[in-house]
């Protein structure tokens, strides 16, 4: 991580000075105005790929009351009276949080910091730390990492250790990335904050690897107030010492994904990480590329295609492959159209289709109709990119190409045979599905009901547990293939598409 700074010039406060002069008990018992966010819809990036965690989360159970306990003065005027805006315009971005916390939290405090030879300084090259505090000798000795409500949906009614082991509104993948920032340069004190709500943090002296949460304090809160608390964590900062910095821990990779059902039932607790960093792009079309998973020994491992920033790690997430889902998967080199049935049309398109015994769900186009070929071999590299979770969250690819006489193109997948009709229950499952999907820089690009379909799936874990597949890629959008695209864009997309999957299930019935 690059710990660059944008250093604030101190202001030498004097006595002849305009400004209204308070005293620290003045200064830290102003209680920050509120906030509200804007209905618009916008993404923040976050970064979700660690590469340091905690051994242990515990409490940092007397932190309130060693704030209430920490004496401050009420007789010297020495501070300037910051100006606190009342209120601020809806937010709706990260930036503009960063400003609201910029003019509410760091402005008051950078008099209280100026006579305590401190300086809070925004962070730079750093998409995760917002600011840093300065000691007299140039030292980083605290981190603070502010979150937008979209990326840490946690709140202050919420246990935090309960919240860290359930990953509550990643809660835990954003206090790994402020453990693993604070392990890199051997901090021992760290906040973080989405302003509405702070948690303060804290890694143990005798084990650094342990780490310490206070409860969550809200903005409005007056016994102690939140410039209070910070206050105290940063007198603590500056008085006691910094700690070793940590070595990178690496975890060890997944085993190879299993070819077999065999293979399957002698790792019931198998997962893949469906991660940028871990999975390479293919161009090849080949039956090969669709149905095996991709290798991790090259070099050429595939980066979130809207970036060419390579020092920056991205999203990794974890979702579970279903043992007796994964059996007798069978793959076509080429199909003979005359040994094809096709016994309907169920949508858009999409015929149910009998080959050889087996159900497929079938594309076709005449050999010669070139722009219809062309939509499916996209809609074939959208599967291709979405390898790692076919047979999870979507149909796994049988077969893309000519048929044995050339008579069609084909793009055929396996038939997800339908157990319930969809319902507004199911919304958190279709959430899972695309979150997956766009976790592989995918873009679904086609929200509607007659696109997800809920089956019945049977494991040790969760017998008969519903599991809702996406069945269509005909308009998705790949940003691999759209480099033009921005990483703000891209998470605009996201975050439009995930609100259109919750209004289509919102309004399903019960």
């Amino acid at each position: 991580m690059n710990a660059s700074v944008i250093r604030r010039r101190k202001k030498i406060i004097n006595s002849d000075s305009r400004t209204p002069l308070i005293t620290e008990k003045e200064l830290l018992t102003t209680i920050p105005s509120s906030i509200s966010y804007s209905t618009q819809s916008h993404y923040d990036f976050f970064n979700h790929g660690k590469s340091r965690f905690p051994s242990k989360v515990f409490h940092w159970e007397n932190f309130i009351e060693m704030v209430k306990n920490h004496s401050i003065d009420n007789v010297i005027k020495k501070y300037e009276k910051p100006s606190i805006p009342l209120a601020h315009a809806p937010i709706s971005t990260k930036e503009e949080l960063n400003q609201v916390i910029d003019l509410q939290i760091v402005r008051a405090l950078t008099s209280k910091l100026n006579h305590d030879d401190l300086e809070l300084c925004k962070s730079i090259n750093n998409s995760l730390i917002d600011w840093n505090v300065i000691n007299e000798s140039d030292q980083i000795i605290t981190s603070v990492a502010s979150r937008t409500h979209r990326v840490l949906r946690t709140n202050h009614d919420h246990d935090v250790i309960d919240a860290y082991q359930h990953n509550t509104g990643d809660f835990a993948d954003n206090i790994n990335e402020v453990y693993d920032f604070m392990c890199e340069l051997g901090l021992k004190y760290s906040v973080l904050t989405t302003y509405e709500f702070t948690w303060f943090i804290k890694r143990s002296q005798d084990d650094s690897s342990i780490l310490l949460v206070s409860k969550c304090q809200k903005n409005d809160s007056n016994d102690p107030t939140i410039l209070q608390s910070w206050n105290y964590l940063l007198y603590l900062s500056k008085n006691e010492p910094l700690l070793p910095p940590c070595p990178i821990f690496t975890p060890p990779p997944p085993p190879p994904p299993p070819s077999s059902s065999s293979n399957i039932q002698n790792h019931p607790d198998y997962f893949i990480d469906y991660s940028y960093e871990r999975f390479p792009y293919t161009t090849t079309t080949s039956v090969d590329h669709f149905i095996s998973p991709p290798s991790t020994s090259s070099v050429a491992h595939g980066k979130r295609p809207v970036t060419n920033d390579d020092d920056v790690d991205f999203e990794v997430k974890k979702f579970r492959h279903d043992d007796d889902y994964l059996t007798d998967f069978t793959s076509f080199n080429i199909l003979n159209w005359n040994n094809i049935f096709i016994k309907k049309e169920f949508i858009n398109d999409i015929y149910l289709a009998e080959y050889n015994g087996h159900d497929l769900s079938l594309k076709f186009t005449e050999g010669n109709n070139d722009t219809r070929k062309s939509d499916l071999e996209k809609e074939a590299r959208i599967y291709e990119r979405l390898s790692v979770i076919q047979g999870v969250y979507i149909p796994r690819l049988k077969y893309t190409g000519f048929t044995l006489n050339g008579e069609k193109f084909v793009l055929a997948t396996e038939h997800i045979r339908q157990s319930s009709r969809l319902s507004r229950k199911h919304k958190e499952a279709a959430l899972t599905t695309i979150k997956a999907i766009h976790s592989l820089g995918i873009i679904q690009n086609d929200i509607k009901e007659s696109n997800f379909i809920v089956a019945r799936i049977d494991n040790n874990d969760n017998v008969n547990e519903e599991r809702v597949f996406v069945i269509d890629f005909r308009l998705s959008k790949d940003f691999k293939e759209e480099q033009r695209v921005q990483l703000t864009s891209y998470h605009i997309y996201m975050e439009k598409e995930k609100e259109k999957v919750e209004d289509l299930f919102n309004n399903l019935p019960i």
